[in-house]
């Protein structure tokens, strides 16, 4: 369970925080407003998968500003999509980035294991859709 949510649950718990309060803290907690994104921190609790920075259209210091964001509330493992390779040149110069350039994806941290449950079959109509079904095998 998130960090913020337990702490919350023990500010009740304790007498630190009145019900109200924490239903308010609950309410306003899953998002952390950085001026030119709303990063969505419980995303994982309510979808089961993690926040992802959908790279295309962000400016290098966007993302890093999300992907520190994302870091300073205990994302170890963060996903960047449509990542392109000047993007990816200029993020590698502040952080451990890995990029795939295949699926114009960039990963700081390192992706979990697969558990080896299920089963995913991915197809392609031609050479043009390779980079997302690269993207595709590297978000499963």
């Amino acid at each position: 369970m998130n960090t913020s949510i337990k702490q919350i649950l023990e500010g009740v718990k304790d007498g630190r925080l009145s019900v109200e309060e924490a239903a308010l803290k609950l309410k306003l907690a899953p998002f952390e407003d950085i001026g030119y994104a709303k990063v969505d921190m419980h995303r994982a609790l309510r979808q089961g998968v993690a926040e992802v920075i959908y790279g295309a259209g962000k400016t290098p210091e966007q993302i890093i500003g999300i992907a520190d964001t994302l870091r300073k509330n205990n994302r170890n493992t963060i996903l960047i999509t449509r990542l392109d390779k000047d993007q990816a040149a200029e993020l590698e110069q502040t952080c451990a980035l890995t990029y795939h350039a295949g699926a114009r994806i960039g990963i700081i941290g390192d992706l979990p294991r697969p558990d080896g449950i299920g089963k995913i079959l991915e197809a392609t109509a031609g050479t043009s859709d390779i980079p997302v079904a690269e993207e595709a095998a590297l978000t499963a």
